[in-house]
């Protein structure tokens, strides 16, 4: 994978993140955290990891209000903490 791609790649993984946060509601509860440049900078990481992307990007597509991240979601603990489950 050449650099455009890398970078690419790393504006998706963050879409596929922001939406996430966004359709959970725990965004602003994430931004808000103390430690929020830090806690954000390990999210993004454990999602340019992952290797569920079309997973992912099929699921943000397909659950409209849902109450949890799915099970593969590499975040899904962080997102469960910052929605207070």
């Amino acid at each position: 994978m050449g650099y455009l791609g890398f970078l690419e790649r790393m504006s998706s993984k963050a879409d596929l993140m922001e939406r996430m946060m966004r359709k959970l509601d725990v965004r602003d509860a994430i931004t808000e955290m103390p430690a929020a440049p830090s806690v954000l900078r390990n999210a993004a990481f454990r999602c340019m990891t992952c290797g569920h992307a079309g997973e992912c990007k099929s699921w943000l597509e397909e659950n409209q209000a849902p109450e949890h991240a799915p099970g593969y979601c590499r975040n899904k603990d962080l997102f469960e903490f910052a929605a207070g489950n």
